[in-house]
């Protein structure tokens, strides 16, 4: 599995540390044009030395002892490095020199090595289902070696371009854990994304000297996300459902249509988390779950009537909550009812409300995608425009607008002809 690597073993003079008018022999090792140097413990006359040979010129008296030597050294690197390239390893220069002079190496890293490190140093900096999803990609990634390598864990170093594409046809043909057909091509590129982050670690750690990934693309499929519609947000804001649990869902769903919270956000909002903001309306403060940045938003009033209707809920007294706390998996269970009694044809998922907020309720209304971006905690606004769509009503008002605009200059033209 080790990467083909161009090596080559030289040998040269180092004329510059002469030493009672003899200079010392080196041998050279280089891989793929990196070079490694060592003293072979030989010395020669500099007019001995016949530099393009790499060896002492052959009717000197000196090439009957030392030629044959330089053989043998020469021999014995290409050895050690069909040994390293059996076993797996990346060879360096200082690898193949180790073992040339029998210096014990460091042990040799595997991936459940690197599997292990990273979730010990990593699990505190990752959200909790962050965290779960790198299981679920090293997981399968170690199915896949144990399927294709007959072992669970091979040297991190031994991870080549060829594994990763073997690797992706493996993702490519793999059931989806809830057993509902292949992963598609963004589900699987999720995870090369995860492979890579772990990667980069172990090039940090030096652990491997040569990033598979520098030659692999992730590539995703462009998809449209999903949102509701102006009509669809009005008909599901306006509905009250006899169910407390249904309306709890409705209520939450909306609220993040109108603040562009995430569920995991919104369900650590307390009473604190309200306050007054400089225009002296009603925000919220509170830190974003996955990026731990602090952020106040303005609260809009359909979010803040929300807020207002869950005061006195019984399920919330004597606990600093806004809203009454809910698994994002009964969540989106019950938003598929909601949708189904709304006749919303669309698959509603609470994520859903994020994409609503960002297009029918802001950008179709004219706030600056910048505006946008600072209140959906985004970091890169190329992020935000993944959201941002482009709606037909909006369109038509502006070039309604523009006509207008026309209309009314050329009048005055015309006017100002006469």
């Amino acid at each position: 599995m080790a990467n083909t690597q161009n090596f080559t073993v030289g040998f040269i003079i180092r004329t510059g540390r002469l030493s009672q008018g003899r200079a010392p022999i080196f041998a050279r090792i280089s891989i793929d044009g990196k070079r490694t140097e060592f003293s072979v413990k030989r010395s020669i006359p500099p007019e001995l030395w016949n530099k393009e040979a790499g060896k002492v010129r052959p009717k000197s008296k000196e090439a009957a002892e030392i030629n044959p030597f330089l053989d043998k050294v020469r021999k014995r690197l290409l050895e050690c490095y069909s040994e390293a390239l059996l076993s797996g390893k990346v060879i360096s220069g200082q690898y193949i020199k180790n073992l040339f002079f029998g210096i014990e190496q460091e042990s040799v890293k595997t991936t459940d090595d690197l599997i292990e490190y990273h979730n010990t140093t990593c699990r505190d900096k990752l959200a909790p289902r962050t965290f779960a999803h790198y299981k679920t990609t090293q997981k399968y990634f170690r199915e896949f070696l144990q399927k294709k390598m007959k072992t669970p864990a091979i040297p991190v170093r031994s991870i080549d371009y060829k594994l990763l594409v073997d690797f992706e046809i493996f993702l490519r043909k793999k059931q989806g854990l809830n057993g509902d057909g292949s992963l598609d091509t963004n589900t699987t590129m999720k995870h090369f994304c995860r492979i890579r982050k772990m990667l980069n670690l172990a090039e940090r750690l030096e652990w491997i000297q040569t990033n598979p990934f520098k030659n692999y693309k992730i590539a995703y499929d462009k998809k449209d996300r999903g949102f509701l519609s102006e009509d669809q947000l009005k008909t599901l804001r306006d509905l009250d459902f006899s169910i407390p649990r249904i309306q709890l869902v409705k209520d939450l769903f909306v609220f993040s249509c109108y603040t562009g919270i995430a569920y995991v956000d919104l369900q650590y909002l307390t009473h604190d988390s309200l306050i007054k903001g400089i225009d002296g309306q009603a925000w919220l403060s509170f830190q974003w779950h996955k990026t731990k940045n602090s952020v106040k938003l303005p609260v809009l009033p359909q979010a803040l009537e929300i807020i207002e209707s869950y005061k006195n809920h019984p399920t919330l007294e004597g606990k600093p909550w806004l809203f009454p706390r809910i698994s994002n998996q009964k969540l989106n269970a019950y938003l598929k009812e909601i949708a189904d009694l709304c006749g919303i044809k669309e698959r509603l998922t609470f994520h859903m409300a994020r994409h609503t907020f960002a297009t029918t309720v802001t950008l179709s209304n004219g706030v600056p995608i910048e505006t946008v971006s600072k209140v959906l905690g985004h970091s890169d606004i190329k992020t935000t425009q993944i959201y941002a769509k482009v709606i037909e009503n909006k369109v038509a008002d502006d070039m309604s607008n523009l006509r207008t605009r026309l209309d009314d200059g050329g009048q005055k033209e015309s006017k100002a002809a006469r």
